[in-house]
């Protein structure tokens, strides 16, 4: 259980609003200001959205259960460019299972990225299109 005062820095640190210092949980847990933050039920995923994600291709690969920077089993069907972008990338096809190992490595997502743009724009897309698609070019 986290107490309400509690929020984590960007550096990844944990800081309490109360004494204003960077602090850990068990510290956190001692405290007599500490004040049980409540837990938010998850948002349910609308039907477009399960549907969506039940349909995902690669560009890639026809095989979805192997990784495809490693070839063991895939674990995500990552989407290779997050947030606003995430739904796009379901739809054009710019998914890619990974391995937890390969799913962490930044490295791999950034190779993925060119790879996948290279990828959209030999299917007959201009570069443009994609970069109205995406935001930007991850090809020099």
């Amino acid at each position: 259980m986290y107490c309400k005062n509690l929020y984590r820095r960007m550096n990844g640190k944990l800081r309490c609003k109360i004494i204003k210092q960077e602090i850990t949980l068990s510290y956190c847990a001692k405290c007599r200001e500490f004040e049980p933050r409540e837990n938010k039920p998850m948002k349910k995923k609308s039907d477009k959205l399960k549907k969506l994600e039940n349909n995902r291709f690669s560009i890639f690969t026809k095989n979805l259960t192997r990784c495809y920077w490693c070839k063991e089993k895939a674990t995500d069907i990552h989407e290779v460019w997050g947030g606003s972008n995430r739904q796009r990338c379901m739809k054009l096809g710019l998914c890619v299972p990974l391995c937890r190992k390969c799913h962490s490595d930044n490295k791999v997502i950034e190779t993925l990225k060119q790879k996948l743009q290279r990828e959209y724009e030999l299917k007959g897309n201009s570069r443009e299109s994609f970069i109205e698609v995406i935001g930007k070019s991850y090809i020099d």
